[in-house]
Protein backbone atom coordinates (compact mmCIF):
# COMPACT_ATOMS: atom_id res chain seq x y z
CA UNK A 1 0.00 0.00 0.00
CA UNK A 2 1.06 3.78 -0.97
CA UNK A 3 2.08 4.83 2.50
CA UNK A 4 2.50 8.89 2.90
CA UNK A 5 4.50 8.99 5.82
CA UNK A 6 7.06 6.94 4.68
CA UNK A 7 7.76 8.59 1.26
CA UNK A 8 7.75 11.83 3.70
CA UNK A 9 10.51 10.29 5.32
CA UNK A 10 12.41 9.47 2.40
CA UNK A 11 12.04 12.97 0.97
CA UNK A 12 13.19 14.35 4.53
CA UNK A 13 16.16 12.31 4.69
CA UNK A 14 17.12 13.19 0.99
CA UNK A 15 16.68 16.68 1.57
CA UNK A 16 18.53 16.82 4.76
CA UNK A 17 21.63 15.16 2.23
CA UNK A 18 21.11 17.83 -1.08
CA UNK A 19 24.60 17.95 -2.13
CA UNK A 20 25.49 14.51 -1.36
CA UNK A 21 22.24 13.41 -2.86
CA UNK A 22 22.65 15.09 -6.03
CA UNK A 23 26.30 14.65 -6.55
CA UNK A 24 25.61 10.62 -6.30
CA UNK A 25 22.41 10.74 -8.57
CA UNK A 26 24.90 13.10 -11.20
CA UNK A 27 26.74 9.75 -11.36
CA UNK A 28 23.73 7.82 -12.51
CA UNK A 29 21.94 9.96 -14.57
CA UNK A 30 25.56 10.17 -16.29
CA UNK A 31 25.63 6.83 -16.77
CA UNK A 32 22.45 6.31 -18.25
CA UNK A 33 22.93 9.58 -20.68
CA UNK A 34 26.40 8.25 -21.78
CA UNK A 35 24.57 4.41 -22.49
CA UNK A 36 21.97 6.41 -24.63
CA UNK A 37 24.11 8.85 -26.36
CA UNK A 38 25.97 6.26 -27.32
CA UNK A 39 23.69 3.49 -28.50
CA UNK A 40 21.55 6.30 -30.68
CA UNK A 41 24.63 7.19 -32.32
CA UNK A 42 25.47 3.73 -32.90
CA UNK A 43 21.97 2.71 -34.55
CA UNK A 44 22.67 6.27 -36.61
CA UNK A 45 26.20 4.87 -37.77
CA UNK A 46 24.78 1.80 -38.71
CA UNK A 47 21.67 3.27 -40.47
CA UNK A 48 24.00 5.24 -42.54
CA UNK A 49 26.33 2.38 -43.05
CA UNK A 50 22.91 0.42 -44.55
CA UNK A 51 22.03 3.72 -46.41
CA UNK A 52 25.80 4.36 -47.83
CA UNK A 53 26.90 1.02 -48.61
CA UNK A 54 24.19 -1.63 -48.66
CA UNK A 55 21.34 -0.26 -50.70
CA UNK A 56 19.49 -2.08 -53.06
CA UNK A 57 22.03 -4.77 -54.53
CA UNK A 58 23.48 -5.13 -51.47
CA UNK A 59 22.58 -8.68 -51.21
CA UNK A 60 22.99 -9.19 -54.80
CA UNK A 61 24.72 -12.42 -56.27
CA UNK A 62 26.44 -12.10 -59.40
CA UNK A 63 27.35 -15.22 -61.36
CA UNK A 64 29.83 -15.50 -64.49
CA UNK A 65 31.80 -17.99 -66.09
CA UNK A 66 35.86 -17.56 -66.34
CA UNK A 67 38.86 -19.86 -67.70
CA UNK A 68 39.34 -22.80 -66.04
CA UNK A 69 42.77 -23.53 -63.88
CA UNK A 70 42.52 -27.72 -63.84
CA UNK A 71 42.21 -30.33 -66.57
CA UNK A 72 38.92 -32.32 -65.99
CA UNK A 73 36.74 -35.07 -67.68
CA UNK A 74 39.15 -34.75 -70.97
CA UNK A 75 39.10 -30.93 -71.03
CA UNK A 76 42.09 -29.10 -70.82
CA UNK A 77 42.64 -26.82 -68.44
CA UNK A 78 42.22 -22.43 -69.60
CA UNK A 79 38.63 -23.46 -71.16
CA UNK A 80 36.80 -20.17 -71.02
CA UNK A 81 33.33 -20.76 -69.79
CA UNK A 82 30.34 -18.92 -70.68
CA UNK A 83 26.66 -18.96 -69.15
CA UNK A 84 23.55 -19.56 -71.33
CA UNK A 85 19.71 -19.28 -70.29
CA UNK A 86 19.84 -23.30 -69.99
CA UNK A 87 21.65 -21.79 -66.55
CA UNK A 88 19.46 -19.23 -65.84
CA UNK A 89 16.75 -21.59 -66.14
CA UNK A 90 18.32 -24.21 -63.94
CA UNK A 91 19.08 -21.80 -61.76
CA UNK A 92 14.75 -21.08 -61.20
CA UNK A 93 13.91 -24.38 -62.01
CA UNK A 94 16.12 -25.97 -58.47
CA UNK A 95 16.41 -22.65 -56.27
CA UNK A 96 13.08 -20.66 -56.66
CA UNK A 97 12.46 -20.91 -53.33
CA UNK A 98 15.40 -19.14 -52.29
CA UNK A 99 15.14 -16.53 -55.17
CA UNK A 100 13.31 -13.19 -55.35
CA UNK A 101 14.65 -11.93 -58.14
CA UNK A 102 16.46 -13.16 -61.22
CA UNK A 103 18.18 -11.89 -64.24
CA UNK A 104 20.22 -12.48 -66.81
CA UNK A 105 22.54 -9.97 -68.18
CA UNK A 106 24.32 -9.11 -71.58
CA UNK A 107 26.48 -6.48 -72.50
CA UNK A 108 27.62 -4.40 -75.62
CA UNK A 109 29.57 -0.74 -76.71
CA UNK A 110 27.47 0.02 -78.94
CA UNK A 111 27.47 3.97 -80.96
CA UNK A 112 24.51 5.48 -80.15
CA UNK A 113 22.55 7.81 -82.47
CA UNK A 114 19.86 10.93 -82.16
CA UNK A 115 19.07 13.56 -84.73
CA UNK A 116 22.95 15.00 -85.04
CA UNK A 117 23.95 14.09 -82.05
CA UNK A 118 25.93 10.59 -81.49
CA UNK A 119 28.16 8.36 -78.89
CA UNK A 120 29.51 5.41 -77.40
CA UNK A 121 27.37 3.92 -74.78
CA UNK A 122 26.90 0.62 -73.14
CA UNK A 123 23.96 -1.28 -74.12
CA UNK A 124 22.17 -3.83 -71.28
CA UNK A 125 19.87 -6.60 -72.15
CA UNK A 126 18.22 -7.42 -68.90
CA UNK A 127 15.24 -9.31 -67.67
CA UNK A 128 12.04 -7.38 -66.62
CA UNK A 129 13.35 -7.79 -62.85
CA UNK A 130 16.10 -6.09 -63.13
CA UNK A 131 15.05 -2.57 -62.22
CA UNK A 132 13.94 -4.33 -58.81
CA UNK A 133 17.20 -5.64 -58.38
CA UNK A 134 19.41 -1.96 -58.78
CA UNK A 135 19.63 1.72 -57.56
CA UNK A 136 17.49 2.70 -60.18
CA UNK A 137 14.53 4.93 -60.30
CA UNK A 138 11.87 5.71 -63.02
CA UNK A 139 11.83 9.45 -63.49
CA UNK A 140 9.46 8.75 -66.44
CA UNK A 141 7.63 6.58 -68.81
CA UNK A 142 8.03 2.34 -67.13
CA UNK A 143 10.78 -0.23 -67.28
CA UNK A 144 11.06 -3.13 -69.85
CA UNK A 145 7.90 -5.67 -69.25
CA UNK A 146 7.67 -9.67 -69.49
CA UNK A 147 6.04 -8.92 -72.95
CA UNK A 148 8.77 -6.78 -74.08
CA UNK A 149 10.96 -10.06 -73.56
CA UNK A 150 8.50 -12.70 -75.30
CA UNK A 151 8.01 -10.49 -78.38
CA UNK A 152 11.67 -9.34 -78.82
CA UNK A 153 10.68 -5.51 -79.12
CA UNK A 154 12.52 -2.61 -79.95
CA UNK A 155 11.79 -1.12 -76.68
CA UNK A 156 14.58 0.63 -74.97
CA UNK A 157 15.11 2.20 -71.47
CA UNK A 158 17.41 4.64 -70.84
CA UNK A 159 19.49 6.20 -68.87
CA UNK A 160 19.06 10.35 -67.85
CA UNK A 161 22.63 11.55 -68.58
CA UNK A 162 21.91 10.05 -72.55
CA UNK A 163 18.91 12.09 -72.55
CA UNK A 164 21.14 15.16 -71.61
CA UNK A 165 24.09 13.95 -73.73
CA UNK A 166 21.75 13.46 -76.91
CA UNK A 167 18.98 15.16 -76.81
CA UNK A 168 19.69 18.07 -74.50
CA UNK A 169 17.10 17.27 -71.53
CA UNK A 170 14.03 17.48 -74.18
CA UNK A 171 10.82 14.85 -73.82
CA UNK A 172 11.89 11.55 -74.79
CA UNK A 173 9.33 9.15 -74.44
CA UNK A 174 8.01 7.54 -78.02
CA UNK A 175 10.96 9.04 -79.27
CA UNK A 176 12.92 6.40 -81.47
CA UNK A 177 16.97 6.46 -81.05
CA UNK A 178 19.48 4.53 -83.90
CA UNK A 179 21.69 2.13 -81.50
CA UNK A 180 23.97 -0.13 -83.45
CA UNK A 181 22.22 -0.36 -87.19
CA UNK A 182 18.38 -0.58 -85.67
CA UNK A 183 15.95 2.13 -84.52
CA UNK A 184 14.25 1.48 -80.97
CA UNK A 185 11.46 3.12 -79.39
CA UNK A 186 12.39 5.01 -75.96
CA UNK A 187 9.90 3.58 -73.09
CA UNK A 188 11.52 4.70 -70.04
CA UNK A 189 14.05 7.31 -68.68
CA UNK A 190 16.05 5.94 -65.61
CA UNK A 191 18.05 7.78 -62.65
CA UNK A 192 20.65 6.55 -60.44
CA UNK A 193 19.83 6.47 -56.62
CA UNK A 194 23.43 7.36 -55.82
CA UNK A 195 23.62 10.08 -58.21
CA UNK A 196 26.53 7.80 -60.59
CA UNK A 197 26.32 9.70 -63.91
CA UNK A 198 28.43 6.64 -65.15
CA UNK A 199 25.70 4.69 -64.40
CA UNK A 200 22.95 7.21 -65.79
CA UNK A 201 24.54 6.37 -69.48
CA UNK A 202 23.73 3.00 -69.41
CA UNK A 203 20.93 2.20 -72.14
CA UNK A 204 18.64 -1.14 -71.54
CA UNK A 205 17.03 -3.36 -73.93
CA UNK A 206 14.67 -7.18 -73.64
CA UNK A 207 17.75 -9.45 -73.38
CA UNK A 208 15.98 -11.76 -75.84
CA UNK A 209 16.21 -9.11 -78.35
CA UNK A 210 19.67 -8.58 -78.01
CA UNK A 211 20.12 -12.27 -77.88
CA UNK A 212 18.56 -12.76 -81.39
CA UNK A 213 20.36 -9.54 -82.89
CA UNK A 214 23.71 -11.35 -82.32
CA UNK A 215 22.41 -14.95 -82.76
CA UNK A 216 24.07 -15.92 -79.38
CA UNK A 217 21.77 -17.78 -75.83
CA UNK A 218 25.25 -16.16 -73.77
CA UNK A 219 25.17 -14.78 -70.65
CA UNK A 220 28.24 -13.39 -69.81
CA UNK A 221 26.15 -12.63 -66.24
CA UNK A 222 23.23 -13.89 -63.94
CA UNK A 223 22.41 -11.94 -60.89
CA UNK A 224 20.60 -13.16 -58.02
CA UNK A 225 18.71 -11.11 -55.63
CA UNK A 226 18.26 -13.78 -52.49
CA UNK A 227 14.58 -13.63 -50.86
CA UNK A 228 14.39 -11.32 -48.05
CA UNK A 229 15.25 -12.76 -44.68
CA UNK A 230 18.28 -14.37 -45.78
CA UNK A 231 20.84 -14.43 -43.41
CA UNK A 232 24.63 -13.51 -44.26
CA UNK A 233 25.22 -17.52 -43.59
CA UNK A 234 22.49 -18.61 -45.74
CA UNK A 235 23.87 -16.60 -48.63
CA UNK A 236 26.81 -17.94 -48.08
CA UNK A 237 25.77 -21.59 -48.17
CA UNK A 238 23.08 -20.71 -51.14
CA UNK A 239 26.30 -19.26 -53.17
CA UNK A 240 28.39 -22.61 -52.63
CA UNK A 241 25.69 -24.96 -53.52
CA UNK A 242 24.61 -22.99 -56.36
CA UNK A 243 29.01 -23.19 -57.70
CA UNK A 244 29.07 -26.59 -57.04
CA UNK A 245 26.11 -27.32 -59.04
CA UNK A 246 26.90 -25.06 -62.23
CA UNK A 247 30.77 -26.74 -62.21
CA UNK A 248 29.13 -29.85 -62.06
CA UNK A 249 26.69 -28.92 -65.22
CA UNK A 250 29.80 -27.52 -66.70
CA UNK A 251 31.95 -30.40 -66.57
CA UNK A 252 34.47 -28.19 -63.78
CA UNK A 253 36.49 -29.94 -61.37
CA UNK A 254 35.05 -29.31 -57.99
CA UNK A 255 38.42 -28.42 -56.85
CA UNK A 256 38.70 -25.79 -59.62
CA UNK A 257 38.55 -22.25 -57.75
CA UNK A 258 37.74 -21.22 -61.10
CA UNK A 259 35.75 -21.84 -64.01
CA UNK A 260 32.49 -20.27 -62.36
CA UNK A 261 32.85 -17.90 -59.89
CA UNK A 262 30.33 -16.09 -57.77
CA UNK A 263 30.54 -12.64 -56.05
CA UNK A 264 28.60 -12.16 -52.94
CA UNK A 265 28.24 -10.32 -50.54
CA UNK A 266 27.87 -12.57 -47.03
CA UNK A 267 31.61 -11.73 -46.20
CA UNK A 268 31.59 -7.88 -46.26
CA UNK A 269 28.22 -8.11 -44.25
CA UNK A 270 29.51 -10.82 -41.94
CA UNK A 271 32.49 -7.96 -41.32
CA UNK A 272 29.95 -5.58 -40.79
CA UNK A 273 27.89 -7.19 -38.36
CA UNK A 274 31.08 -8.14 -36.47
CA UNK A 275 31.82 -4.33 -36.44
CA UNK A 276 28.84 -3.00 -35.09
CA UNK A 277 27.98 -6.36 -32.20
CA UNK A 278 31.72 -5.13 -31.20
CA UNK A 279 30.66 -1.66 -31.52
CA UNK A 280 27.11 -2.53 -28.93
CA UNK A 281 29.81 -4.28 -26.82
CA UNK A 282 32.08 -1.12 -26.16
CA UNK A 283 28.54 1.08 -25.07
CA UNK A 284 27.34 -1.70 -23.14
CA UNK A 285 30.88 -1.64 -21.46
CA UNK A 286 31.01 1.89 -21.24
CA UNK A 287 27.49 2.37 -20.08
CA UNK A 288 27.71 -0.67 -17.88
CA UNK A 289 30.76 0.83 -16.20
CA UNK A 290 29.85 4.09 -15.39
CA UNK A 291 26.75 2.70 -14.24
CA UNK A 292 28.11 0.71 -11.97
CA UNK A 293 30.05 3.85 -10.34
CA UNK A 294 26.75 5.17 -9.52
CA UNK A 295 25.23 2.12 -7.99
CA UNK A 296 28.23 2.02 -6.08
CA UNK A 297 27.94 5.93 -5.08
CA UNK A 298 24.27 5.23 -4.28
CA UNK A 299 25.32 2.77 -1.74
CA UNK A 300 27.99 4.81 -0.47
CA UNK A 301 25.21 7.34 0.48
CA UNK A 302 23.03 4.66 2.00
CA UNK A 303 25.34 3.32 3.83
CA UNK A 304 26.02 6.94 5.60
CA UNK A 305 22.61 7.52 5.55
CA UNK A 306 22.14 4.36 7.83
CA UNK A 307 24.97 5.26 10.41
CA UNK A 308 23.54 9.06 10.77
CA UNK A 309 20.53 7.22 11.36
CA UNK A 310 21.69 4.00 13.50
CA UNK A 311 19.59 5.45 16.70
CA UNK A 312 16.51 6.02 14.71
CA UNK A 313 16.57 2.43 13.47
CA UNK A 314 17.13 1.52 16.98
CA UNK A 315 13.98 3.20 18.21
CA UNK A 316 12.02 1.60 15.48
CA UNK A 317 13.38 -1.88 16.16
CA UNK A 318 12.67 -1.26 20.19
CA UNK A 319 8.72 -0.16 18.93
CA UNK A 320 8.13 -3.53 17.21
CA UNK A 321 9.13 -2.64 13.79
CA UNK A 322 10.45 -5.48 11.92
CA UNK A 323 13.70 -6.55 10.02
CA UNK A 324 11.22 -6.34 7.13
CA UNK A 325 10.03 -2.74 6.97
CA UNK A 326 13.28 -1.37 7.86
CA UNK A 327 14.99 -3.24 4.65
CA UNK A 328 11.59 -1.91 2.45
CA UNK A 329 12.28 1.67 3.85
CA UNK A 330 16.24 1.94 2.85
CA UNK A 331 15.61 0.18 -0.31
CA UNK A 332 12.42 2.23 -1.07
CA UNK A 333 15.18 5.74 -0.52
CA UNK A 334 17.55 3.69 -2.75
CA UNK A 335 15.48 2.94 -5.85
CA UNK A 336 14.27 6.29 -5.46
CA UNK A 337 16.99 7.80 -6.00
CA UNK A 338 18.06 5.95 -8.54
CA UNK A 339 14.80 6.10 -10.61
CA UNK A 340 15.00 9.81 -10.24
CA UNK A 341 18.29 10.83 -11.36
CA UNK A 342 18.35 8.08 -13.80
CA UNK A 343 15.12 9.14 -15.35
CA UNK A 344 16.79 12.46 -16.29
CA UNK A 345 19.90 11.34 -17.72
CA UNK A 346 17.35 9.08 -20.02
CA UNK A 347 15.08 12.01 -20.73
CA UNK A 348 18.19 14.34 -21.59
CA UNK A 349 19.83 12.04 -23.71
CA UNK A 350 16.36 11.09 -25.39
CA UNK A 351 16.08 14.46 -26.51
CA UNK A 352 19.69 14.95 -27.61
CA UNK A 353 19.73 12.11 -29.79
CA UNK A 354 16.39 12.66 -31.28
CA UNK A 355 16.97 16.09 -32.19
CA UNK A 356 20.16 16.06 -33.50
CA UNK A 357 20.26 14.68 -36.95
CA UNK A 358 21.32 17.66 -38.75
CA UNK A 359 24.84 18.13 -39.83
CA UNK A 360 25.70 14.22 -38.98
CA UNK A 361 24.87 13.23 -42.29
CA UNK A 362 28.86 14.16 -43.33
CA UNK A 363 29.85 11.50 -40.55
CA UNK A 364 27.60 8.86 -42.49
CA UNK A 365 24.98 8.66 -39.27
CA UNK A 366 21.32 9.31 -40.16
CA UNK A 367 18.78 9.05 -38.03
CA UNK A 368 20.04 8.12 -34.68
CA UNK A 369 17.45 7.44 -32.36
CA UNK A 370 16.94 4.80 -29.65
CA UNK A 371 14.31 2.44 -29.87
CA UNK A 372 11.82 1.72 -27.20
CA UNK A 373 12.87 -1.38 -26.38
CA UNK A 374 15.88 0.08 -25.58
CA UNK A 375 14.15 2.56 -23.53
CA UNK A 376 12.10 0.14 -21.45
CA UNK A 377 15.49 -1.86 -20.66
CA UNK A 378 17.23 1.29 -19.27
CA UNK A 379 14.59 1.72 -16.86
CA UNK A 380 14.82 -2.16 -15.87
CA UNK A 381 18.33 -1.50 -15.52
CA UNK A 382 17.30 1.33 -13.12
CA UNK A 383 15.46 -0.38 -10.70
CA UNK A 384 18.19 -3.57 -10.70
CA UNK A 385 20.49 -0.70 -10.13
CA UNK A 386 18.55 0.88 -7.51
CA UNK A 387 17.76 -2.89 -5.83
CA UNK A 388 21.42 -3.81 -5.43
CA UNK A 389 22.21 -0.15 -4.63
CA UNK A 390 20.26 0.03 -1.66
CA UNK A 391 20.51 -4.06 -0.62
CA UNK A 392 23.43 -4.16 1.46
CA UNK A 393 22.92 -1.10 3.35
CA UNK A 394 19.41 -2.27 3.78
CA UNK A 395 20.56 -5.52 5.25
CA UNK A 396 22.78 -3.66 7.29
CA UNK A 397 20.43 -1.79 8.91
CA UNK A 398 18.29 -4.83 9.87
CA UNK A 399 20.95 -6.31 11.63
CA UNK A 400 21.16 -3.28 14.15
CA UNK A 401 19.95 -4.21 17.39
CA UNK A 402 18.33 -1.53 19.31
CA UNK A 403 20.37 -2.22 22.65
CA UNK A 404 23.41 -1.50 20.63
CA UNK A 405 21.50 1.87 18.79
CA UNK A 406 20.56 4.03 21.58
CA UNK A 407 24.00 3.64 23.06
CA UNK A 408 25.20 4.74 19.76
CA UNK A 409 26.51 8.90 20.15
CA UNK A 410 26.91 9.51 16.42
Amino acid sequence: MFDIDRWREIWASIASNKLRTILSGFTISLALFVFIVLFGMGNGLQNGFQKEFFQAGAMNMYIFGTQTSETYAGYQKGRNIVLENDDLDYILENYSEKIKYISGEYDQQLSVKFGGESGSYSVKGVNADYINMVNYQIDKGRFLKSEDLKKQTKSVVVGRMVIEDLMKGRDAIGEFINIGSGMYEIVGIVSSKTNDDREERMIFVPITTLQTIYGTRDLPTITVTPKDGVSTAEIGEFSEDLRSDLKSRHDISPTDPNGIRIWDSSEQMSDTNAFFFVLTIIVFVIGGGSLVAGVVSIGNIMVFSVKERTKEIGIRKALGATPYKIITLIMQEAVMITLLFGLIGILVATFLVENINEGLADYFIYDPGVSTESLVMACLILFVAGFLAGFLPARYAAKIKPIDALRDEK
